[in-house]
């Protein structure tokens, strides 16, 4: 039964009303897939990847080789000092002045070695891990894909992780995918358990 109304324009608003207010009714959201999360521990994994053994061994081999180039560069500075504080009274001034400036020049070379060797070792460990931590996120980037995980945390990175339901630790499967992989082929990670 339609309801007498005194105007056409509130018949009108009756009449959408009617209509509309159907549409408006909070329909039920399609099911949400849960969201799906994983963690895993970067430093148990980076300790027990095949090559960072040869890497660790490479930078080691390479420091010792700077630290034994400063140590020669300062001897050889120190023993040029010496003989020229032994030969001093026999130069002219103008020898005297030239071998002073030459020393000095030296010392400031082995100060500037000093100061970058820091830099210098930093730089080449940085260089020789890259490789393994762009195996190790080529590994994470394919598990996520492959398990359709919507994020991968990283808890050795994370000090306000509290508690995690060991289920969700994806650390031995990543493990088991860098052990199985060479690092110039990428195989299919391990299902997780």
């Amino acid at each position: 039964m339609i309801p007498r109304c005194r105007s056409l324009p509130t018949y009108l608003f009756f009449l959408s009303c009617c209509t509309i207010a159907p549409s408006l009714v909070a329909q039920p959201a399609p099911a949400a897939r849960p969201q799906r999360i994983a963690v895993f521990n970067s430093r148990a994994v980076f300790d027990s990847m095949p090559e960072r053994a040869a890497a660790e061994s490479n930078f080691a081999l390479e420091q010792a080789k700077a630290r034994t180039m400063l140590a020669e560069a300062t001897d050889s500075l120190r023993k040029a000092v010496e003989e020229f504080s032994r030969a001093e009274e026999r130069l002219t001034p103008r020898q005297r002045e030239a071998t002073t400036l030459h020393l000095r020049a030296r010392e400031l070379m082995v100060e500037e070695m000093v100061a970058n060797l820091d830099d210098v070792i930093a730089r080449r460990n940085e260089e020789l891990q890259a490789p393994l931590r762009a195996r190790l996120v080529a590994a994470v980037q394919t598990l996520r894909k492959r398990e359709g995980y919507d994020l991968v945390i990283d808890i050795s990175q994370l000090a306000f992780v509290v508690d995690a339901d060991p289920r969700i630790d994806v650390t031995s499967v990543l493990l088991k995918a860098l052990r199985a992989t060479e690092p110039a082929r990428s195989k299919r990670l391990p299902s997780p358990r």
